[in-house]
């Protein structure tokens, strides 16, 4: 189960449940794999125009922290599944979870103690 506090987003596609989480190892794989830095990729990412091969990168990147090993093409039949029109929200509120807006008076969110 995807822990919204943790920054992980929860959805089901292709007979399963999969977590997206866009942490700091999912940033360092779009940055490596785009050629770009993650400011660049989300400014891309809230444009007008946006490339679906941005789409399906940061979708594989998200993926990674819980379902390692996911392919390229996993991700595309992902999103064949649900469409574009599901994929773009949920990595948005992947985006979302990875750089939540501090309320006033508030302490930035922890990470949680290892076990």
């Amino acid at each position: 189960m995807a822990n919204q506090e943790r920054g992980e987003v929860a959805f089901h596609a292709l007979g399963k449940s999969w977590t997206m989480k866009i942490g700091t190892g999912a940033m360092c794989e779009m940055e490596d794999a785009l050629g770009k830095g993650i400011s660049e990729i989300s400014q891309e990412l809230s444009g007008k125009s946006v490339k679906l091969s941005l789409l399906r990168t940061i979708f594989w990147a998200s993926l990674q922290r819980h379902h390692a090993g996911t392919t390229l093409q996993e991700c595309e039949d992902i999103i064949d599944e649900i469409g574009v029109a599901e994929a773009g929200p949920l990595i948005g509120k992947a985006f979302q979870a990875a750089f939540p807006k501090k309320e006033p008076g508030t302490r930035p969110r922890k990470a949680a103690a290892a076990a």
